[in-house]
């Protein structure tokens, strides 16, 4: 398990429902209790796609909304960027804490952390 998942652009090339409630079934096994989130995703207003891969685009409340409410929205940051070709694209950060009996590791809260 781990105190820490960074997801930098992974989450939103997952347009099926399917595979991203997979995505969050992964994260609760692996995350520990009050453990933290950090998630990139393309915002409302990126492009449609991204490498000619279809994408979802995100705001902090449909992130929210994806992660349940095991998840508590800390912290949100968006910006531009800016690719190599000059098109731009929002992203927008967010960092959750999950909520502690969230997680499939809730029952190992009190074991030490040296496995």
């Amino acid at each position: 398990s781990v105190e820490l998942w960074h997801d930098r652009a992974v989450f939103h090339f997952l347009t099926d429902a399917a595979d991203r409630q997979r995505y969050i079934e992964v994260l609760k096994q692996t995350l520990r209790p009050a453990g933290h989130l950090i998630i990139s995703t393309f915002g409302p207003k990126a492009p449609p796609k991204c490498c000619n891969l279809p994408v979802m685009r995100y705001t902090s409340e449909s992130l929210s909304q994806e992660f349940g409410e095991g998840f508590q929205l800390q912290s949100v940051r968006e910006e531009t960027h800016m690719t190599p070709t000059g098109v731009p694209q929002q992203f927008i950060y967010c960092r959750f804490r999950m909520k502690e009996g969230s997680g499939k590791n809730s029952a190992r809260s009190g074991e030490s952390a040296d496995r």
